[in-house]
């Protein structure tokens, strides 16, 4: 789930990872938010660093984006070091940071996992042709899973076609099917060879969560509740087909479309099987200590999941790569989520095992052509780890 190249609608995660991997050769402690037993960290973190200045740090970015409000939290390892919020949501009401929001990209790794999970049952084939499954989409006898997955399909995002654009904006409650988004991805050429460059494409994920579906003979939502939300006890994350959310709700704001406006319940399957989830702060959080920790796959999938295995494609390198939903930052792993009013950021720090999750809902004022949880995110990160900050883009 993402944002989009043109001048209105908000740059989508094909540019936010390309910015990143183009450069590749240069309040509280409180809120019952998903809270486990502590666990010891492989590396001290800035052990004196007080969540007071956390706080400080988000109201500060608040104000000077103009934000409407903000949820954010700090864990290392297992143990949280705050989760708090700033701001209302909606406008007049204090935010909290058990509010529901819409999760986006986060959401991506998921379909890996589960594709990964699959391949080690024998049920899917990483390297297997997927026309197996989808016999009718163009070149499906020479695109594979892992493909998809790492987006070197080569086809072309939906998300930047200026035809999706117009229909997006011009009813942003409008659902959209899998077939329509194939239909918009498949109107352009393809962008290059199966297997032969990195592209990140939207157009992959919604492709995989079909592969996955048509594979298990069981929908992608299921799927999840299964193998992700129900182990990690992400009690508050659902995938959506609607624009239904449960309160409390995090409202979205977005001026993109000219006017300040509750974009909220926009509908998400415009980014299907890429962003259209919801869950919590919390929830988000659990997720991103699993992903990072590899806690719902065997040692070698993990290591696997892990390896820059697409180094050497387009701008990709060892130390700074896309693969299996996932960006990869040195010892950083990241997710930059962004759709209808909705910033975020996910950052795990693999060497200390820190995590920083930031969502913020912009404001009347506020640049709507960039993500404004990133920043946040970053000095959080260079605060509690000065000798290696998160530097994303």
């Amino acid at each position: 789930m993402s944002w989009s190249t043109t001048t209105r609608f908000r740059r989508t995660t094909v540019v936010a990872i390309a910015m990143v991997l183009a450069t590749a050769s240069c309040g509280s402690n409180g809120g019952s938010v998903n809270e486990t037993q502590p666990s010891t960290t492989e590396a001290s973190v800035a052990a004196d660093v007080d969540s007071d200045k956390i706080l400080e740090i988000v109201g500060d970015k608040v104000t000077e984006l103009g934000l409407t409000g903000a949820v954010f939290g700090v864990w290392r390892g297992d143990e949280q070091v705050i989760a708090d919020a700033v701001g209302e949501s909606p406008v007049g009401v204090p935010a909290t940071p058990d509010m529901q929001l819409r999760v986006g990209q986060p959401m991506e790794p998921m379909l890996s996992t589960v594709l990964l999970q699959l391949s080690e049952e024998g049920t899917i084939g990483l390297d297997e042709p997927i026309a197996k499954w989808v016999p009718d989409f163009p070149r499906a006898d020479k695109i594979t899973p892992r493909m998809l997955a790492d987006s070197t399909s080569g086809i072309s995002d939906y998300v930047t076609n200026p035809d999706f654009l117009k229909m997006f904006y011009a009813n942003p409650i409008k659902g959209f099917t899998a077939q329509e988004i194939f239909d918009l991805a498949n109107a352009r050429p393809p962008l290059f060879e199966p297997g032969t460059s990195f592209g990140y494409a939207h157009s992959d994920l919604c492709l995989l969560g079909v592969v996955l579906e048509k594979a298990t003979d069981t929908e992608l939502g299921d799927l999840l509740q299964n193998r992700i939300f129900d182990p990690l006890e992400m009690t508050a994350s659902k995938v959506v087909l609607t624009p239904e959310m449960v309160e409390p709700i995090l409202h979205g704001y977005t001026n993109e479309r000219g006017v300040f406006e509750d974009s909220t319940f926009w509908n998400p399957t415009a980014f299907l099987n890429s962003g259209n989830m919801n869950s919590t702060l919390g929830d988000v959080s659990r997720w991103v200590r699993a992903l990072g920790t590899g806690e719902l796959l065997s040692d070698n999938l993990f290591d696997e999941m892990m390896a820059p295995s697409t180094a050497g494609l387009g701008p990709l390198t060892e130390d700074k790569f896309f693969a299996f939903g996932t960006i990869h930052f040195g010892s950083w792993i990241f997710m930059n989520p962004a759709f209808g009013g909705y910033n975020g950021v996910a950052m795990y720090d693999t060497d200390t095992k820190t995590t920083i999750v930031v969502y913020v809902t912009p404001g009347p004022t506020t640049n709507a052509e960039t993500n404004n949880a990133v920043p946040i995110g970053n000095d959080i990160g260079a605060l509690l780890l000065p000798d290696n900050p998160p530097k994303v883009p």
